[in-house]
């Protein structure tokens, strides 16, 4: 914490607003809001308080801090929701879904409505039905009425009596011609009554009046306009069948599940209007975001537009800014707006179902993204059967010093940390990459054989950490560290290709490789892009672990430059007290439970010598 925000915190107010964190560059990196500024900003500085990564991420990122005032926590809210939009801060949780959705719009303000496609509620006299996810149903639904119903397509004004012949849809069967007064006002309305009736879900007389014509037709043996008859049918019940769901006609509202895997949280917001599901929007977030700050920034962010906001929404967990964000709602819809967290009953339901949609669309965000890049990889690569589990290794050290090796997982192209590996050397000290990853790689697989054979044993699988072998291993290096690594997979008597990833002078990834040549992956975009993450991430976590060694060691090696103490005496102080902390910390009596009193009066001393 520097100086700055020192001062700052000293003056925060005892009062409702936004705070405003920027990083050393002068960027808005955070805007939050609070009810009172001076309790709750302060809290983002004290070391007790348990934090997550991401917001101790962003606290060391924090080089100055600025708020507003606001008379209310409403209208605090109010100003964060329009800052966040404005300055996009990148340690926000940001709804990335700023397009309109579609309504169906019944123009009963006209003599002679028409069915529309619209993205906005203009007009509070007509009639709306929304909103849809999808603009495709909604274009095929009011193609559909338009054809069943006659119901014009044109905007012409049709009391100026200007027409002077039938259009082309009239001619085809597909519009009542009202502009040339070949249909009543009165009937030509009675059709459009029907026609909202279908999208209010009471659809049987539709229905029935569809498959009469059809058999109409085919008794006549007109089988082409029967089939067309059919087609219009089918797609009425395909939409009827999407949009069924069980709860009462008078369901008027939006549910929200949620659910999260080891990289993602996924939040689905259905769409129920007058009994009816409309559809459903599914919302990703970094894993590390707490479930609360989710559905809070979800109600902030996608209901912004007065449009969107339904009389109830149905939320799958707790959130204490509840009446809060509801006045926020209400301010922005101008009527009532209810927030429900259902604990039985249908509503509970409703919100398992969402749930249920939000665990399907990790799944298939999880598969999609890298799966057709695994099975490009088989093709460019020649491999036998596509390689659903991936090794990737990589070497760390400084000088030769501290060398360790990182094995990371990939599955389907995801990587699964659970099953990330940590080597440190035990047999090579020299730095030589080749016999580090030759030493790494062999271990592995002796791992493996070892787990193999503990299990023909009875032991407990979950308990064997290496048994899972991969169908293809990568390699960070060049055909040198192919060459070797494939020795290691000879060695250990197991058979999985092996081929290398090559960097450039700038140390990005530039190709695959085997012992003879290189693939040109860089042509292979889907390809490149999934090796290049790959070993980045397995470069990182090697990397991050040699450091971590190596502070580790360096902190050990504290008590050496003690006078008389050596590397017997470290050890045993070591596995007594852990830490080096905790050894500067005790003192001569707990000491001379390890070493001598003399040895004890030394180290005590050192640690002391200031005081």
């Amino acid at each position: 914490m520097n100086d700055i925000i020192k001062s700052k915190l000293n003056n925060l107010p005892d009062a409702p607003g936004v705070y405003i964190m920027r990083d050393n560059l002068n960027n808005i990196i955070y805007v939050g809001k609070a009810k009172i500024l001076k309790n709750r900003v302060r809290q983002y500085f004290r070391k007790n308080n348990n934090h997550n990564n991401k917001v101790l991420k962003m606290v060391e990122n924090i080089y100055d801090l600025n708020w507003i005032v606001t008379d209310s926590e409403v209208e605090a809210l109010i100003l964060e929701c329009n800052l966040i939009k404005r300055h996009m801060p990148k340690y926000n949780i940001l709804l990335k879904d700023d397009k309109t959705y579609p309504f169906i719009k019944v123009t009963v303000s006209e003599d002679y409505p028409r069915i529309l496609m619209v993205r906005k509620i203009d007009n509070k006299k007509d009639k709306y039905f929304g909103p849809y996810v999808s603009s495709y149903s909604v274009k095929k639904t009011i193609d559909l009425l338009r054809k069943t119903y006659g119901i014009r397509e044109c905007n012409a004004d049709l009391s100026k009596n200007s027409i002077k012949r039938e259009c082309l849809n009239y001619h085809i069967n597909q519009c009542s011609s009202p502009c040339m007064k070949y249909i009543s006002k009165e009937d030509y309305r009675k059709r459009v009554s029907e026609a909202i009736l279908f999208l209010e879900g009471k659809s049987d007389n539709i229905i029935k009046k569809l498959s009469s014509e059809m058999e109409e037709l085919s008794r006549e043996l007109k089988f082409e306009a029967a089939a067309e008859v059919r087609d219009r049918l089918t797609h009425l019940n395909d939409v009827i069948r999407k949009q069924i769901i069980s709860v009462p006609k008078d369901f008027h509202c939006d549910v929200l599940g949620i659910e999260k895997n080891d990289r993602n949280i996924c939040v689905a917001v259905m769409f129920i209007r007058n009994g009816k599901l409309l559809g459903s929007k599914n919302f990703y977030f970094q894993e590390n975001s707490e479930y609360e700050e989710v559905i809070g920034d979800v109600l902030k962010q996608f209901y912004e537009n007065e449009d969107r906001i339904p009389k109830e929404i149905i939320i799958p967990t707790e959130i204490k800014e509840k009446e809060l964000l509801e006045k926020l709602l209400e301010s922005r819809k101008k009527s009532s707006v209810k927030i429900t967290y259902p604990i039985k009953g249908r509503k509970k339901e409703l919100v398992s179902l969402a749930c249920k949609n939000a665990y399907e669309g990790l799944n298939q965000k999880q598969q999609g993204k890298y799966l057709d890049a695994v099975y490009e990889m088989k093709k460019c690569l020649k491999l036998d059967k596509v390689p659903e589990r991936i090794e990737v290794y990589d070497i760390s050290n400084t000088s030769g010093v501290d060398i360790v090796g990182f094995m990371t997982v990939f599955e389907n192209g995801n990587p699964k940390k659970s099953e990330y590996r940590k080597f440190k050397m035990k047999y090579t000290q020299e730095q030589d990459d080749y016999k580090c990853m030759y030493e790494v790689l062999y271990r592995r697989l002796m791992h493996y054989l070892d787990d193999k054979r503990l299990l023909n044993l009875g032991e407990d699988e979950e308990k064997l950490k290496f048994l899972k072998l991969p169908d293809l291993i990568f390699v960070d290096g060049g055909k040198g560290h192919v060459a070797i690594s494939k020795k290691a997979v000879r060695d250990a008597q197991v058979d999985i290709p092996v081929f290398g990833l090559v960097k450039d002078d700038k140390h990005r990834t530039r190709d695959i490789t085997d012992e003879q040549r290189e693939f040109g992956i860089i042509n292979n975009r889907s390809v490149f892009n999934l090796v290049s993450k790959m070993q980045d991430e397995t470069h990182n976590q090697a990397v991050k672990f040699h450091h971590n060694l190596r502070t580790k060691n360096i902190i050990k090696s504290e008590l050496l430059s003690i006078k008389g103490v050596g590397e017997k005496t470290r050890k045993k102080l070591f596995d007594e007290f852990k830490t080096i902390d905790s050894i500067k910390e005790k003192t001569i009596p707990e000491l001379t439970k390890v070493v001598n009193k003399s040895m004890a009066e030394i180290i005590y001393n050192y640690f002391h010598k200031s005081l």
